[in-house]
C-alpha cells in the first residue's frame, strides 16, 4: 500500500476514535474457543489476499531478543521460528526446527538435532552455529524478557551442523519451554553484530514464514510471505507457506476505533475488544476468539518496606479485595477472580482460593494487631503517620485500578494513584520508589514464579531470603511432573501465606475477527499464529 493511500485509512480510524472512544477494558474471561459467527466454514484454504489487523499498540521494537511486550512479539512471531512449539490446550511441548531433542537427567543440559533443509530468509542455513550464536548473543542482552530464561548458560556445543547441546550450571526444568517462545527465535549469525536499535527496527533475519516489508512507527508494520517456506511447526494444519500475500498491523490505541474499523470492513481482525463491543461481534459475520492467558494474574505487587514490611498489613490487602465484585464491577460477566498466583490456563496449576476469600473484618482486625487504628477520615493511622501507598502505574491509568482503590479504602487504606510515563515507571521501578505496582507476565510455565520473586534476581519487592527460594529452585531443577508440580505448590501456598503479593483477577485476551478470516489461532504464548490463516473475502 502507497504512503498516500495509508494515510487516509489512519485519518479516518483517528476521527472514528473521536467520535465512538469509550474507556479501554483488559478483558478476563476462561473460554478458548471463537464463538459467534460461521468463521472456518470456508471450504479450502484460498491462498493470496492481505489479513489486516488493529493492534492496541505501536511495539516500538520488534525484536523479540530485546522485548517480550505483547504488541511486539505478536509480530515478530511471523518472523522467526523456534526450536520448539508449545500446545496451547494441552501445555505440550513438541518439534519445530528441533525435529528431535533430549533433555540430560539433571536437566542442565539439553541436546538437539535439527530439522534439515531450513534456510533464513537471506538464504542461510539453519544451523548448529546459528543456534549457538543466537544463544551467545541472547544471554548477554539485559535480563528481562527472554534473556532470564537463559540464566545459568554455560554455552552451546556444537557437535555438527545439526546437533548440539546446550549446557547450564544448575538445573533448569523451564528451558524446553522457553525455546517455544518468540524471544527463542532462531536469527542468522549476521543478525549478532547488528545494533540493538537497527534490530528493534526490524533489521534482523529470521527464518519465519513472513519478512518484514516495513515498519512505519506510529502507524504500520507491513510483512510480505516468504514462498519458500517449507517447516512450520509440528501443531500447524499448513505444511507449507502463508496463504495470505501479506499481513498488515495497524496500530490504533482506541478500543472503540478498533472495533469500529472492523465493523466497517477496513481490518478483519480488532485485538483486545472491550466487554461492552464484544455482543456485536457475536453476531453474523463475526466471532469472537478467546485466548486464555497463561502465567501470573495481574495482582498488587508489593515493596516489602515500609507499612509492607509487616506481613499483617499485606494480609489484610490480600483479604481486603473482594475480587467477584472487581470483576463484576469492570469486566462484567466476562471476568473471574484470581483463584492462585499462577492463571488458572498454566501448567502446573492449583486451585488456592482458599487464601483470596474476602474478609474485610479480618483485614481490619489484622491492621489493629499491626497497630494501624482508624482515624478522623476513616483512613487508618500509626504514631501520626497515616496509612496511605503510593501505586505506581504505567500510564494510562487501567480500569481496575480505581475500584480496588475505592475497595481498600473501605478497610482504611489509602491507596493514591500514580501514572507516569512508561520510561518514568520503569526507572522508579527499578529505584524502588513505590508501594504497590502491578506485574503480571504471560508464561505457559510456572517458572515465571521464579523470575518474580526469588530473591537471588532482581527482587523487585525486597523479599527477604526465605525457605521460597528454595522452592523456586526446586521446581527449576525437577526431573519428574510429580516433583515439579510439589514444588510449584508449596511455593505458591508460600508465596500466598505471606501475602508476598495480591492476586486480583485472570485475564483473556478476546479478538473480534471477521467471518472472511479462517484458521486463525494463537500459539501457546497467545501470540497468533498467522500461517495457517486464510482469507476468503
Amino acid at each position: 500500500m502507497t504512503p498516500d493511500r495509508r494515510r487516509p485509512l489512519r485519518r479516518r480510524l483517528l476521527r472514528q476514535a473521536a467520535a465512538t472512544a469509550v474507556l479501554g477494558l483488559l478483558v478476563a474471561g476462561c473460554s478458548s474457543e471463537a464463538t459467534g459467527g460461521s468463521g472456518d466454514a470456508g471450504g479450502p484454504p484460498r491462498p493470496g489476499g492481505t489479513l489486516t489487523i488493529a493492534l492496541p499498540s505501536d511495539p516500538t521494537c520488534l525484536d523479540p531478543q530485546q522485548t517480550g511486550q505483547l504488541a511486539s512479539t505478536e509480530i515478530s512471531r511471523s518472523l522467526v521460528d523456534t526450536l520448539t512449539d508449545q500446545d496451547p490446550r494441552t501445555g505440550k511441548i513438541v518439534p519445530w526446527l528441533a525435529e528431535s531433542y533430549t533433555a540430560g537427567p539433571d536437566t542442565k543440559s539439553f541436546s538437539f538435532v535439527l530439522r534439515e533443509g531450513v534456510t533464513f530468509s537471506d538464504g542461510t542455513p539453519v544451523d548448529s552455529a546459528a543456534v549457538k550464536a543466537t544463544f551467545d548473543t541472547l544471554v548477554g542482552l539485559p535480563s528481562t524478557g527472554a534473556p532470564a530464561y537463559l540464566k545459568g548458560y554455560t554455552g552451546t556445543t556444537v557437535t555438527d551442523a545439526r546437533h548440539f547441546t546446550v549446557g547450564f550450571g544448575s538445573p533448569n526444568a523451564q528451558f524446553l519451554q522457553a525455546t517455544s517462545i518468540p524471544g527463542f527465535g532462531i536469527l542468522s549469525p549476521a543478525t549478532a553484530n547488528t545494533p540493538l536499535a537497527d534490530r528493534c527496527r526490524g533489521q534482523y533475519v529470521g527464518s519465519g514464514p513472513f519478512v518484514l516489508d516495513h515498519y512505519t512507527p506510529d502507524q504500520e508494520v507491513v510483512l510480505r510471505k516468504r514462498p519458500d517456506y517449507r517447516w512450520p511447526s509440528q501443531l500447524s494444519p499448513n505444511t507449507g507457506a502463508a496463504y495470505v500475500d501479506e499481513a498488515k498491523f495497524l496500530f490504533v490505541p482506541e478500543a472503540g476505533a478498533r472495533s469500529g474499523a472492523l465493523s466497517s470492513g477496513q481490518v478483519q481482525v480488532a485485538e483486545q475488544v472491550q466487554p461492552t463491543d464484544q455482543d456485536q461481534f457475536r453476531q453474523p459475520g463475526f466471532r469472537l476468539l478467546d485466548i486464555p492467558t497463561p502465567g501470573v494474574v495481574p495482582p498488587l505487587s508489593l515493596n516489602h518496606v515500609g507499612p509492607l514490611a509487616d506481613e499483617k498489613v499485606r494480609k489484610a490487602l490480600l483479604i481486603g479485595i473482594d475480587r467477584q465484585e472487581l470483576v463484576s464491577t469492570v469486566f462484567g460477566s466476562t471476568g473471574r477472580p484470581a483463584t492462585s498466583v499462577l492463571a488458572a490456563s498454566t501448567p502446573y496449576y492449583t486451585d488456592q482460593s482458599r487464601y483470596l476469600a474476602y474478609d474485610p473484618a479480618q483485614a481490619g482486625a489484622l491492621l489493629d494487631a499491626a497497630g494501624w487504628v482508624p482515624g478522623p477520615d476513616g483512613i487508618r493511622v500509626k504514631d501520626g503517620r497515616r496509612l496511605s501507598l503510593n501505586w505506581l502505574i504505567p500510564a494510562p491509568t487501567p480500569p481496575a485500578n480505581e475500584p480496588v482503590q475505592q475497595q481498600l479504602r473501605t478497610i482504611g487504606v489509602e491507596v493514591r494513584l500514580n501514572p507516569v510515563a512508561p520510561p518514568k515507571y520503569v526507572e522508579q521501578q527499578q529505584k524502588g520508589q513505590f508501594d504497590l505496582t502491578a506485574v503480571a507476565v504471560t508464561r505457559a510455565d510456572p517458572d515465571i514464579l521464579r523470575n518474580l520473586f526469588s530473591t537471588g534476581g532482581a527482587n523487585l519487592w525486597h523479599l527477604p531470603p526465605s525457605e521460597l527460594d528454595g522452592y523456586l529452585t526446586r521446581q527449576a531443577g525437577a526431573n519428574t511432573e510429580q516433583a515439579r508440580q510439589e514444588a510449584v505448590t508449596k511455593a505458591v501456598q508460600w508465596v500466598l501465606e505471606h501475602a508476598d503479593t495480591v492476586p486480583l483477577y485472570e485475564t483473556t485476551l478476546v479478538h473480534a475477527v471477521s467471518d472472511d478470516v479462517h484458521d486463525l489461532r494463537a500459539d501457546g504464548s497467545t501470540r497468533l499464529a498467522l500461517q495457517s490463516a486464510w482469507v476468503s473475502g
